[in-house]
């Protein structure tokens, strides 16, 4: 399962379709072992341009805040929402020529994290 994320993007993250259960799923897994913050970061690793990073200020910041470990996936499914309607909202990835998801991670660790903008 994890391979055919490997070949997409978060463009075609489809929240009506099987997607969300499978998302929910991987993270869930890959939580209990690595907890939230590395779960998201392992998973990026994986699929860099399906599943965006995420730590425990910027979840804050977006209203999402890590709890219990094993009980995050659904709010990673929600940031994953977020990050996709950015990418659209922003031309998508062929106006923002790079990998759009560590574009918006460096954007978040800028405002959210060192608040230097």
């Amino acid at each position: 399962m994890l391979i055919a994320f490997r070949q997409r993007s978060i463009e075609g993250f489809d929240q009506e379709q099987e997607d969300e259960g499978k998302v929910k799923h991987v993270f869930k897994a890959f939580e209990e072992v690595l907890g939230p913050v590395g779960a998201a970061k392992f998973l990026h690793l994986l699929a860099p341009l399906f599943f965006p990073l995420l730590d425990r200020v910027i979840a804050e910041a977006y209203n999402l805040p890590l709890v219990k470990i094993g009980t995050n996936a659904d709010k990673y499914r929600r940031f994953m929402r977020i990050v996709k309607e950015q990418i659209k909202t922003l031309g998508g990835e062929q106006t923002i020529s790079r990998n759009p998801l560590k574009a918006i991670d460096e954007y978040n660790y800028c405002k959210y994290t060192k608040e230097w903008i």
